[in-house]
């Protein structure tokens, strides 16, 4: 007998049970085979036989187990040439079997050229987001259909659900929306002043500030973090109540799921974010006040009287105007999204991943829009 070539698999942490063990002797010119060849102790056979050279016989005398991927490694042996000895009855029935087998090779996958990797994406997504496009426009419809219905007869609004929805989406977003127009509010004081300084006119900071906050980033900001918190949080919840069917359990009862969550979702986020709005332009009006008196040494008086002459009411209303369709375009986005969940919660978290980067962007897209149609009106 040759050198032997103990091989065994470790044990199980978790049971504490002894995995399956297997070794390997040199035989002559010919190796045998002990212990269990199974899926576990393949590798640790494989690993083994690359030390000999290619072996005449393989002696199966003392095999006690064998499963298919074994007797696959096995037969594999046998089809180069090596001849398999001492095989058990039960053990000679899986060979044969495995060995009657037509085993092909996979076909290989065809490589797609790169350029047309490129023009295929840009088609899907093209497709996609026309599907997207209307789908939103389709759920647009329908939640309007719903809310006008709801709002004809009295009992049709559901007025303890819009008040939960404005106490989580308004009231518990006033810290996180005033600490973010704060900071904006010093980040662009900070920035104009290093700027106009060079030209001598630091004191038109204030104009600065006060404009950019009313008109556009006390909106936008607002929009955006209601879009991260409250948008995602109709997607999950709506969502998580389709995986457990409970939408289903609505529809078997005669009620309509529109009416009963999306349309309290709608009006508390129609009400909630125009009010936000207008506490982050305020917020950032603070903020600007307390910069510019560190920067420019100006009392929050002389701030404030600055800015009544400064701005008018347009600048003001330029930002209302906008909070409402921004709260449309993220309640539709959520609350469809979360209609869209397919029972999983990978399900859930994907459709609350893409809502949440829908409705940002197409906030984004919607005031940029804004923009250009109230600078062509002239407001």
């Amino acid at each position: 007998m040759g050198p032997r070539f103990p091989i065994r698999a470790m044990s199980s942490v978790l049971t504490e049970r002894r995995s399956p063990a297997i070794d390997i002797s040199a035989d002559g010119e010919g190796l045998a085979i002990a212990g269990v060849l199974d899926i576990n102790t393949l590798p640790d056979a494989e690993r083994a036989l690359k030390q000999h050279k290619r072996p005449h016989s393989v002696d199966l005398r003392k095999l006690d187990g064998l499963d298919t991927p074994g007797a696959l490694f096995l037969c594999g042996l046998r089809s180069r040439g090596v001849e398999l000895t001492g095989v058990r009855d039960e053990h000679k029935a899986l060979l044969d079997l495995i060995g009657g087998l037509d085993l092909k090779p996979l076909p290989k996958v065809p490589r797609i050229a790169r350029w047309r990797e490129v023009i295929i994406g840009i088609g899907k997504g093209g497709d996609e987001a026309l599907r997207d496009a209307y789908d939103i426009v389709s759920f647009l419809g329908r939640t309007v259909n719903s809310t006008l219905a709801a709002l004809v007869g009295p009992r049709g609004l559901h007025l303890p659900s819009i008040s939960r929805q404005i106490s989580e989406t308004g009231i518990n977003a006033l810290p996180i929306v005033g600490l973010m127009a704060v900071m904006i509010s010093v980040v662009i004081a900070y920035q104009s002043v290093a700027q106009l300084r060079l030209y001598g006119a630091e004191n038109l900071t204030i104009n600065l500030v006060a404009i950019s906050m009313l008109r556009e980033m006390g909106v936008l900001i607002t929009a955006i973090m209601v879009a991260g918190r409250s948008g995602s949080a109709f997607t999950a919840e709506i969502g998580v109540m389709k995986a457990r069917e409970e939408i289903d359990a609505l529809h078997a009862m005669g009620l309509d799921p529109m009416r009963l969550l999306v349309v309290p979702r709608l009006i508390g986020l129609l009400i909630t974010l125009p009010l936000l709005t207008f506490f982050a332009d305020a917020m950032g009006l603070f903020g600007g006040a307390m910069a510019t008196q560190a920067l420019l040494h100006v009392s929050p008086a002389q701030f404030f009287d600055h800015v009544r002459h400064a701005v008018d009411t347009n600048d003001l209303m330029v930002g209302l105007i906008k909070a409402p369709v921004f709260a449309v375009v993220i309640a539709i986005i959520g609350c469809m999204h979360g209609l869209r969940v397919r029972g999983s919660a990978e399900s859930v978290g994907h459709e609350t991943t893409r809502a949440v980067v829908k409705a940002i962007f197409l906030v984004i897209v919607l005031d940029a829009l804004f923009s250009i149609v109230f600078e062509e009106v002239g407001w």
